[in-house]
C-alpha cells in the first residue's frame, strides 16, 4: 500500500515537472518566433489604449483627421482582412506590439527638438509607428527596421552605443490608437527619433505631434500630405503631385489616350488624381470614368463593370495593396483583362499571389511604378537588405515599404554616425537638411528639398508572366 502510495507521489511530481517544462518550452518558442532574434520582446496590453503621460492638445482623444476616409474600417479587418505582411504570433486584432533590440531602455528623455546627446548609458531609443492589424498590414516594414538595427548593434552600435528600437501598431487607420502611440514612444520610452514605418492615413495625427516637440522622423512611408513640408519629417518616396504625373505619362507613353481611374480616397491620392487630370490634359489624353473608393470598398464588383462600359485603353489605378486585390479579383469575375498602369501596391506580392490567374492571362501588360530599385535589381544595397532581413525574418514579404523602412534605418545610421559624439535631434535634423548628391543605393542620388521629399523620380516595371522586371531607368516625373 505504502509503495503504491509512494509511485502516487512520483508520477504525480513527475506528471507536474513535465508540465511545467513543456510550458516553459511553450513560452520560450512563442517569443522566438514572434521576435526571430531580438533579445526581448513584450507584448503590450491587448485593448484599449495608454496615453503615456496624459493628453496633448495636439493629439486628438478620438481619431479626426482623415476618418472621413476610413468611416467604418477603423481597427477592423475591412472587407477582405489583413493583407501585405503578416501579424505576430499571438496578437490579435487590437494588439499593440513592442520589440526592443536590447533589454536596457534608455534612462532619460532626450530635451524636445534640442541639443540633449541621442546615447543615455550606452544604450539610443528608436521607435517606429506601422500598420500590423487592420485592414492594411505591413509587419514587414516593422520587421526591416528591427533587422537593419540588429546588424548595426552586431557592428557595435551607433558610435558605439547600442540601438533600442521599438516599433508601436496603429490598427491600421486607428487614429486614436496612433495618438496613443506617438505620446508612450516619445514620453514613455523616450525615443530620440522615429524611423521608418508604414501608416497610411494616421501619420495625419502625429505629424504634427512630432514636429511640436522636435522629433525627427527619417524615412516615413510618403503617403501622406502631412509628411510633406514639415521640419522633422523626411521622405524618400515619391509625392502625390509625383506620382499622379508620372503614372499618366507613362500611360501616354505606352499609347494609352482613353483612361479608367480608380484611387483610393484619402488626401494624398486626392491630389494625386488631381495632378493626374490636369497632366492628362497636357498630354491630350481622355480619363473617360473616375471612381474615388474608399479603402474598405466592397463596391468594385459594379464599379470594375462600370469602367469596363466607358471602353478605355487602359486602366489607372492608385490603390493600397488590400483594394488592388479585391479590383484584380473583381475584374477576373467579370472575364475583364485590361492593361494596367498602377501604383507601387499592384506589384506587393500578395497581390500577385492572389490574383494569380489573372496577371498569367494573355493579352494586357500591367506596369508598375517604384519609389526604390526592386528587390531582384541584384546591387550590394539591395543584396544587403535581402541577405539581412531574411537572416532574422525568413520568408519576409520583400516589398517596397520594407525596403523604404531599412532604407530609412540606413539613411539614419550613416548621418548619426557622421555626426559622432555630436549627435543630438537639432544635429540631425540640420544634417539631413544638408543632403546634397546623397547617395541611398537604393534611389537616384538626392539632394533634400523644402518639402522634404527629394526623390523626384521613378522607375517603371512591367509584369512578364513570372514576376515584374524593370523596364524603364529612374526618370524625372
Amino acid at each position: 500500500m505504502q509503495a503504491a502510495a509512494g509511485r502516487d507521489r512520483i508520477y504525480v511530481l513527475t506528471l507536474v515537472l513535465t508540465l511545467v517544462a513543456i510550458c516553459a518550452f511553450s513560452v520560450f518558442v512563442i517569443r522566438d518566433y514572434q521576435d526571430q532574434g531580438s533579445q526581448r520582446v513584450t507584448l503590450a496590453r491587448i485593448g484599449g489604449v495608454s496615453a503615456g503621460g496624459g493628453g496633448d492638445a495636439s493629439l486628438p482623444a478620438s481619431g479626426d483627421n482623415g476618418a472621413a476616409a476610413v468611416q467604418g474600417s477603423t481597427g477592423g479587418a475591412g472587407a477582405a482582412g489583413p493583407i501585405g505582411g503578416s501579424s505576430p504570433a499571438g496578437t490579435a486584432a487590437g494588439t499593440r506590439v513592442r520589440t526592443t533590440a536590447s533589454g536596457v531602455p534608455a534612462a532619460a528623455a532626450p530635451v524636445p527638438g534640442g541639443t540633449s546627446p541621442a546615447c543615455v548609458n550606452g544604450h539610443m531609443a528608436i521607435g517606429q509607428i506601422v500598420a500590423v492589424t487592420g485592414p492594411v498590414s505591413e509587419q514587414t516594414a516593422a520587421n526591416a527596421t528591427a533587422a537593419y538595427f540588429k546588424k548595426v548593434n552586431r557592428e557595435g552600435g551607433i558610435n558605439g552605443c547600442q540601438v533600442d528600437f521599438t516599433y508601436l501598431d496603429d490598427g491600421g487607420f486607428d487614429q486614436q490608437k496612433a495618438a496613443a502611440d506617438a505620446r508612450e514612444l516619445v514620453q514613455q520610452d523616450n525615443v530620440f527619433a522615429v524611423v521608418g514605418g508604414f501608416t497610411p492615413v494616421t501619420s495625419s495625427t502625429t505629424a504634427p505631434y512630432f514636429a511640436k516637440l522636435g522629433v525627427p522622423v527619417v524615412g516615413v512611408d510618403g503617403l501622406s500630405l502631412s509628411e510633406y513640408g514639415n521640419p522633422v519629417e523626411y521622405s524618400f518616396a515619391c509625392s502625390a503631385t509625383g506620382a499622379g504625373i508620372s503614372t499618366v505619362n507613362q500611360a501616354n507613353r505606352l499609347g494609352f489616350k482613353r483612361l479608367a481611374v480608380l484611387y483610393v480616397d484619402l488626401d494624398f491620392t486626392q491630389v494625386a488624381f488631381a495632378a493626374m487630370k490636369e497632366q492628362a490634359a497636357k498630354n491630350g489624353q481622355q480619363i473617360v470614368y473616375t471612381n474615388a473608393e474608399n479603402v474598405a470598398s466592397a463596391t468594385y464588383g459594379t464599379d470594375v463593370v462600370a469602367a469596363r462600359n466607358a471602353n478605355p485603353d487602359a486602366v489607372i489605378n492608385l490603390l493600397d495593396t488590400n483594394s488592388a486585390v479585391r479590383e484584380i479579383n473583381a475584374m477576373s469575375s467579370n472575364g475583364w483583362y485590361p492593361s494596367l498602369v498602377t501604383a507601387t501596391a499592384t506589384s506587393d506580392p500578395v497581390v500577385i499571389q492572389q490574383g494569380s490567374g489573372w496577371f498569367s492571362h494573355p493579352g494586357h501588360d500591367v506596369y508598375v511604378l517604384r519609389n526604390y530599385l526592386p528587390a531582384n535589381a541584384n546591387t550590394p544595397e539591395v543584396n544587403e537588405w535581402l541577405q539581412t532581413e531574411g537572416q532574422y525574418f525568413p520568408g519576409f514579404d520583400a516589398n517596397t515599404y520594407a525596403e523604404g523602412s531599412w532604407l530609412a534605418a540606413k539613411v539614419f545610421t550613416e548621418q548619426a554616425r557622421k555626426l559622432g559624439a555630436g549627435l543630438t535631434r537639432a544635429s540631425l535634423l540640420a544634417a539631413l537638411d544638408s543632403l546634397r548628391d546623397y547617395h541611398t543605393g537604393f534611389t537616384p542620388d538626392i539632394t533634400m528639398t523644402a518639402d522634404h521629399g527629394p526623390n523626384r523620380q521613378v522607375l517603371w516595371m512591367r509584369w512578364d508572366g513570372a514576376q515584374f522586371a524593370q523596364v524603364t531607368p529612374f526618370g524625372p516625373w
